[in-house]
């Protein structure tokens, strides 16, 4: 499998959160696709048009859509020890809504549990507490610790963001944040509720 055209933390980062999937033989990051490989860029022939990004994908592999997806494709062991509950949430620049009440957001999730945390980038964060001054908390993982607290958490909220993806991968239900005008068709109707 080969992954692009990511930077070299981020490629280790998701190469770690797919070698724990027993369905994939091996992952190599490398500059340059080896012989053999499947390219996961290639839903990008395809995305945009309001198209969802999993339809998009099977299309740039050239596969018929099942609808097996809906179960959730991704696992985690269930190893996650905590002594309280928490949300998390995620929000990146791709189609961004600034008027999003993030911050009546976070206080919602407040309600159904103890603590918010923010996965992401310390920048995003950044960017995300000078614009909207919530009470979640930073922290900082890579992608198969955001799998693991995605998958404990009470509720998961956020954007279009491989986070998103990943609340999708593992089956739960989840909050998304569509920005206005954007209207990407959802397969996941049952256990997405959009919030603007």
């Amino acid at each position: 499998m080969f992954i692009v055209p990511y930077s070299q933390q981020r490629a280790e980062s998701v190469a770690k959160l797919l070698r724990t999937q027993d369905y994939i033989k091996s992952v190599t990051v490398t500059s340059e696709p080896p012989a053999g490989c499947i390219d996961l860029d290639l839903f990008r022939k395809f995305a945009g048009h309001h198209e969802n990004l999993i339809q998009a994908h099977f299309k740039g592999q050239g596969l018929v859509s099942d609808k097996s997806y809906k179960n959730g494709w991704v696992s985690i062991k269930d190893d996650f020890i905590k002594d309280y509950t928490f949300s998390v949430i995620s929000t990146g620049a791709n189609y961004h809504d600034p008027n999003f009440n993030w911050a009546k957001e976070v206080d919602y999730l407040l309600t159904i549990s103890d603590y918010v945390y923010f996965l992401g980038y310390q920048d995003e964060y950044n960017l995300f507490q000078d614009s909207f001054g919530t009470k979640a908390m930073y922290w900082d993982c890579d992608f198969l610790a955001a799998a693991q607290m995605i998958n404990a958490a009470e509720m998961y909220t956020g954007g279009y963001t491989g986070l998103t993806t990943i609340a999708q991968a593992l089956g739960r239900t989840y909050r998304i944040v569509q920005a206005p005008g954007h209207t990407c068709s959802s397969l996941f109707i049952d256990r997405e509720k959009i919030v603007n």
